[in-house]
């Protein structure tokens, strides 16, 4: 009853239209071997059955949440933080899963850090519906990591992260303005005022299948401009000049003027840029040989999600 009224941790579960999927997460939760949770679903306004598979668990200590209409991942996050309770917030995407000892892991972590460590993150191991394991990632850095993060989300997926609430109290959760990166953009304002720690071990799951949602260039291009402009006054002028390299790389899919214009900001900033002049050169072959060359390189140097982005 103790953990039932005052749980410890408090997990965060935003889905749309994942009935068929969202108990996976659901039951990595009840799994876990740390007992002092709260699980706080909420349903970003789906048409399908969420809520009978969120009711099928029978578990007191998962809630139910829903919005009448769709508002999107950050408003749903945001709504289930000022529903939480616990000291501690975890996020958790519906379409992933957690090692069992995850919990138990982080808040010992938390416990052994000192108050000034506002965010913890794990490893991932990155799987195929089937099972077979396709990339393993650990923590690479932690401490006092802002500038680290101004230049690389090296954190990624929410399902890696539990925050401190007083934290996200402090920061005031996900900017639900931004169409793209508002979980990289979080962990750059936490980490503003805190530090970062980290639990070495693959605890999270994520799957890499036909029904993984990518998104669009053209809105991680939205996100990742919004991104350069909302920190642009923050960053180095190597670190901006990378990261109007990076847009101008994405834009060359299907605005080249637009890239060529970024592509040039980015080389007065940071002339010796050998990918963003590939790319450059790479842009005079057309845009199909140009797909071709991005997806594969993207694939090889940058994981696998942002190659199979539509355009």
């Amino acid at each position: 009853m103790t953990e039932l009224n005052n749980p410890i941790v408090s997990v965060v579960i935003p889905t749309y239209n994942r009935a068929d999927i969202v108990a996976r997460a659901i039951k990595s939760v009840a799994c876990q071997t740390f007992a002092g949770w709260e699980l706080l679903v909420v349903d970003d306004g789906s048409a399908d059955d969420t809520e009978k598979v969120v009711a099928s668990f029978g578990d007191q200590r998962i809630r139910y949440l829903r919005h009448e209409r769709n508002r999107g991942q950050s408003s749903a996050q945001n709504t289930g933080i000022r529903s939480s309770r616990g000291a501690y917030v975890a996020f958790l995407d519906s379409d992933d899963e957690w090692m069992p000892e995850k919990l138990a892991k982080v808040v010992a972590c938390f416990e052994e850090s000192a108050q000034d460590v506002g965010l913890v993150y794990s490893g991932k191991k990155l799987v195929t519906e089937g099972g077979q394991t396709l990339k393993l990632r650990s923590p690479t850095l932690q401490g006092d990591v802002y500038k680290n993060l101004l230049e690389w989300d090296f954190i990624g997926s929410c399902s890696r992260v539990v925050v401190r609430r007083s934290i996200l109290e402090q920061v005031g959760g996900f900017d639900e303005q931004l169409v793209n990166c508002q979980d990289w953009d979080l962990w750059i304002r936490v980490s503003k005022v805190s530090r970062v720690a980290a639990v070495p071990d693959c605890l999270v799951i994520r799957y890499f299948g036909t029904d993984q949602v990518t998104g669009s260039l053209r809105g991680i291009c939205r996100g990742k401009a919004n991104m350069i402009e909302k920190y642009r006054d923050q960053m180095s002028s190597s670190v901006l000049g990378k990261q109007l390299a990076t847009l101008a790389i994405l834009l060359f899919n299907y605005d080249p003027a637009s890239a060529r214009r970024t592509a040039f900001q980015a080389l007065k900033l940071r002339p010796l840029q050998p990918a963003l002049l590939m790319a450059l050169a790479a842009s005079f072959l057309g845009r199909r040989v140009y797909g071709w060359l991005f997806q594969g390189y993207t694939g090889h140097f940058h994981g696998l999600y942002i190659g199979r982005a539509r355009v």
